[in-house]
């Protein structure tokens, strides 16, 4: 899976995570990536602190917790 696009399953269940939300901190975390050290990339703490709209439809919210977990850990070693 690459840390910055990857590709999470849609599904049909309660506390999914709205798809847009998730897909603007995928493109963060894409330019975060690639250029670290510039203003206006993301923070390790920030990604932990995140609170995303869920709905009826959308993200797995599992998947998506352990990729940002994952942003997170290795956005800290940075």
């Amino acid at each position: 899976m690459s840390m910055a696009y990857p590709m999470f399953p849609l599904v049909s269940a309660p506390a999914s995570y709205m798809p847009v939300p998730v897909d603007l901190v995928q493109r963060l975390a894409s330019f975060t990536l690639a250029h670290p050290g510039e203003p206006g990339g993301l923070a390790a703490d920030e990604i932990r602190h995140l609170n995303l709209p869920c709905g009826s439809y959308g993200y797995e919210s599992e998947a998506v917790d352990a990729w940002l977990d994952e942003l997170a850990e290795q956005l800290e070693k940075r």
